[in-house]
């Protein structure tokens, strides 16, 4: 064969005979060499936090050297750190088959079994573990600590059956630093909180619940009573089919199935009633949905606002009333209940009630035009509330004419004039007062700017000092014909020397 030629050399010189060599490949490493690297390297991650890239370094130590009993117990705490227990469990029993008496690894392990509700096993490995390690003080403290754990779900459980609700509240945390992920763990806690009505909470227990088993029934069917409780009453229907299609004798979704369609059907009896103006039909229908659990908050909410608007149409408004309030009690910012429950109060006179509801309504819609301008009206309504009302003093309506005025001032001047009220000394003080009432009425609303200033809520009484300026008897002399005299009631004979009557 022919010799091949050695390669040109770029520079002037010739090659040197190392330099045509072929390199030769690298030895290779120790794989045990290379395990502890990979394990160094996963504790150097698992400081920083980068657990899953922590486990995946002592996955490939594992691969290298399967017989180093640390590189499991190491995996098993990253695996702790993301909560994934059960491998973590099971790394720890590994370790155990290649130590039997790795103290470690029957702790680790034992609290992993905790985390995920299987005390039974935690228990026989720590047992275990003592067997090997008779001396070993730690071990010991956690055989008494699962103990009590054991003891303390014996607790829960009695507590729960017993419908001792705060009980089992009481014992839950200290377990649940625990015990993190078992899921008779969490059902007996969605129970306990359903049972004190903390529904939004319970409907968080019952997700993470969920996520831990989606098929179980007693996870769907207290998540759908969490659902119910805050107001989805739709998806709790949906949960409560699933479980009867499992499990067609469950007698609690069954009571809740049946419970959730004749509230439906009461309610949309009540609005069909309410649309074609039968409104003692429509509430009717909405008391019998009301009656069905009165504990559903969020039902019963919408149910007394829509009763509250039939009760308004028929003008019923105190009972209106009645059934806004517990809307607010349950919704402080529900704007349509606030403005019905103002029209009410307006309704009923009491001013004050629906400037307190405007005000809400108003902070509530800063930007609202038609709120700021009932605002101002019903403030107006207020003041006037607060002052002698003249035109129900008078008996005659805000729109009374100069007319009607006269004629209302007339008949009530007659009627309370202290000549024709002679009696005991408290009847003649009442006289006394109408018949000044009537007076500083009339004055007010026969002057158009008086009348004006009124309407608007102003205070007149700042004019004079907290008083009306013409004396009683004067506009009553004035009024009747009789000049700027005193007293002497018209038709009594007398004439100006008759009776003088003098206001205190």
């Amino acid at each position: 064969k022919r010799n091949k030629k050695p390669p040109k050399s770029t520079d002037s010189e010739p090659m040197r005979e190392e330099e045509v060599k072929v390199a030769s490949p690298p030895a290779a490493e120790d794989p045990k060499l290379e395990a502890k690297q990979k394990k160094e390297e996963g504790n150097k991650k698992f400081k920083e936090g980068y657990y899953r890239q922590a486990i995946t370094l002592y996955t490939e130590a594992i691969n290298l050297n399967d017989e180093d009993k640390t590189f499991y117990t190491n995996r098993a705490s990253a695996l702790s750190k993301l909560g994934e227990f059960e491998k973590a469990a099971a790394d720890c029993e590994s370790a155990i088959g290649l130590d039997s008496k790795f103290a470690k690894a029957y702790q680790r392990g034992s609290t992993s079994y905790c985390h995920i509700g299987k005390l039974d096993q935690a228990l026989e490995m720590l047992k275990k573990g003592n067997s090997v390690n008779p001396y070993d003080v730690t071990i010991r403290k956690e055989i008494q600590k699962v103990k009590q754990l054991i003891q303390r779900k014996e607790d829960i459980k009695e507590a729960v059956e017993q419908k001792s609700y705060e009980k089992a509240m009481l014992i839950l945390p200290a377990y649940e630093k625990f015990v993190t992920k078992d899921l008779e763990t969490g059902i007996l806690k969605l129970k306990t909180l359903l049972g004190l009505k903390r529904y939004q909470t319970a409907l968080k227990e019952a997700h993470q619940c969920y996520q831990i088993n989606k098929i179980d029934i007693r996870v769907l069917h207290l998540r759908g009573c969490a659902m119910y409780h805050t107001g989805n009453s739709a998806m709790a229907l949906r949960h409560f089919q699933s479980v009867l299609k499992s499990a067609p004798d469950f007698r609690e979704s069954q009571n809740m199935y049946r419970m959730i369609k004749k509230m439906d059907r009461a309610k949309s009896n009540g609005t069909s009633e309410f649309k074609e103006g039968k409104y003692e039909g429509a509430i009717a229908a909405w008391t019998e949905a009301l009656a069905v659990d009165p504990d559903n908050k969020f039902f019963n909410t919408a149910v007394f606002s829509n009763r509250a608007s039939a009760y308004m149409k028929l003008k019923k408004y105190e009972e209106a009333v009645a059934d806004l309030d517990k809307v607010v009690e349950h919704d402080g910012e529900n704007l349509k209940a606030l403005l019905r429950r103002a029209t009410c109060h307006t309704e009923l006179g009491n001013h004050d009630g629906a400037v307190r509801d405007l005000e809400m309504c108003n902070k509530l819609d800063r930007g609202n035009r038609d709120i700021r301008q009932r605002l101002r009206k019903a403030v107006v309504a207020q003041k006037r509330a607060a002052r002698k009302d003249y035109y129900k003093i008078l008996g005659v309506t805000q729109s009374a004419t100069d007319r009607e005025l006269k004629k209302a001032y007339r008949k009530a001047a007659l009627k309370w004039h202290p000549d024709k009220n002679k009696g005991s000394e408290e009847e003649e003080k009442i006289a006394e007062e109408k018949f000044k009432d009537v007076n500083e009425a009339y004055e007010v609303l026969s002057d158009e700017n008086k009348r004006r200033r009124y309407d608007n809520g102003e205070d007149l009484d700042a004019d004079h000092g907290g008083m009306h300026g013409m004396d009683p008897n004067m506009m009553f002399n004035m009024f009747f014909g009789g000049g700027g005299r005193r007293g002497g009631f018209p038709g009594r004979g007398g004439g100006g020397g008759g009776f003088e009557f003098h206001f205190g």
